[in-house]
């Protein structure tokens, strides 16, 4: 007869010290938009460092999981080893559905209709709608073509002297190109509007339903002009119904291209600035030719080193059989991308930069990494993301070369487990060629 029992406990202390050094970290960062002044101070008090230690002797102690620990008086299944994040991932969103709390009622305030916490019939629908108006940006068709030319194009408009928030605003103009359009170019102001939505709604944040209905409305402006040449212009022809509100999905498209791909490029740049002999063969490929493979090894190591999402967490929608054991409804799973990225007992590699892991080795089909997540629920923006990405550091690299400041990464030592992003500063300097050798 199957038990809960059949998976082992976290004793009280352990429990309280993951609630302190993984649960409430990660919450008081903030779950959409990062609070600084947060990621400063728990950065200088080594709360990563400790959190990291503890989550080592866990998985020593009890293995890849299931493992029963109590987060703040709520009991919930941690796991580490591919197969079970793989029985997760797999089986979702149903019965692992991806709309845990707090997510739930903080997504609610600003995307209320995202595919993201959606369930059902409705998350079906909404996935069919978002891959069918994603597919025309990935491949080799005209909507392709112009989502990697305006790439170029603002990236090649980018600046030798770049903070966060100038390389941020730069990444934003491509994101409203390619979603909404060119009218949408200078449109500073909605990515603001959404910006600042996000951060109200960063729990316990009370949200603002005043300022998500102007948002919502100046976004329904450019879904109606529907420029042809936009994701928006493909909404005619993708399958929706009226549980679908294609305007609402926009929104989560705006994040993940204008932030989440921003923070993962810039972190991306300072690691090749960090890197001179990776830095060269990316360069050597832009020359040849044949980088695109390379340099989307390139992002994907960032993604993996400092994932945008720290934690995976899953809600059970109904009693689940789970190796020997019955798991409740409702109960939550978490995944912590943070910990299994740099798993070292694993990956003996994993705090260094290593983009031949994605190029030549099995790292892109490793359940361990899941900055785009895996199964059902992939990132379904994934292949216009690095697409993109590559096309912004195939035009940034193929003239001038990054040197950064305001973070060292030393090359010969593992890498830190956080970078504070808004620290960086980079400066793109000509590119110095090697002359040819001498016949």
């Amino acid at each position: 007869m199957s038990s809960t029992i059949a998976f082992p406990h976290t004793s009280t202390a352990e429990s309280l010290r993951f609630t302190t050094l993984v649960a409430l970290p990660n919450l008081a960062e903030g779950l959409f938009s990062r609070r600084p002044t947060v990621t400063a101070a728990l950065n200088r008090v080594g709360v990563a460092r400790r959190a990291h230690r503890l989550l080592t002797a866990l998985r020593r102690r009890y293995g890849d999981g299931p493992i029963w620990v109590n987060v703040g008086g709520k009991q919930t299944l941690l796991v580490f080893g591919p197969d079970q994040i793989r029985f997760v991932l797999s089986h979702a969103p149903e019965p692992f559905a991806s709309d845990p709390e707090p997510k739930l009622s903080g997504m609610n305030k600003f995307q209320p209709h995202a595919l993201t916490i959606s369930r059902g019939s409705h998350w079906s629908d909404r996935r069919r709608f978002t891959d069918a108006v994603l597919a025309h940006a990935t491949g080799s068709g005209a909507i392709a073509n112009r989502c990697e030319t305006v790439a170029h194009e603002e990236a090649r408009a980018i600046p030798d002297n770049l903070d966060w928030p100038r390389f941020h605003t730069a990444i934003q103009r491509i994101s409203r190109r390619i979603i909404l359009g060119d009218n949408a170019t200078d449109d500073e102001q909605i990515s603001a509007q959404l910006a600042a939505l996000m951060t109200k709604a960063n729990p316990p944040g009370k949200g603002d339903p005043k300022s998500f209905s102007t948002f919502l409305a100046a976004l329904g402006r450019y879904v109606q002009a529907a420029e042809a040449s936009s994701l928006v212009g493909q909404f005619a022809a993708a399958p929706a119904s009226d549980i679908t509100h294609p305007t609402h999905q926009v929104i989560h498209w705006m994040f993940a291209m204008g932030d989440t791909l921003a923070i993962n490029l810039w972190r991306c740049l300072a690691l090749l600035a960090a890197h001179p002999a990776i830095l060269a063969k990316a360069q050597n490929g832009i020359d040849e030719q044949h980088s695109h493979d390379y340099l989307v090894g390139c992002l994907s190591e960032a993604m993996r080193l400092w994932p945008s999402t720290p934690v995976l967490a899953r809600t059970l929608t109904r009693v689940t059989e789970w190796g020997g054991a019955t798991v409740p409804e409702g109960t939550q799973v978490m995944i912590v991308n943070t910990f299994n990225h740099r798993d070292t007992s694993r990956f003996p590699e994993a705090d260094h930069f290593n983009p031949t892991a994605w190029t030549e080795g099995s790292a892109e089909s490793c359940w361990s990494f899941n900055f785009f997540s895996h199964g059902p629920q992939r990132c379904p923006g994934a292949d216009l993301a690095l697409q993109i990405g590559a096309v912004v550091l195939t035009t940034l690299l193929s003239e001038r070369s990054p040197a950064a400041a305001g973070v060292k990464l030393n090359p010969h030592n593992p890498l830190p487990l956080t970078l504070d992003h808004s620290r960086l500063q980079i400066r793109l300097t000509p590119r110095q060629r090697t002359p040819p050798a001498a016949s």
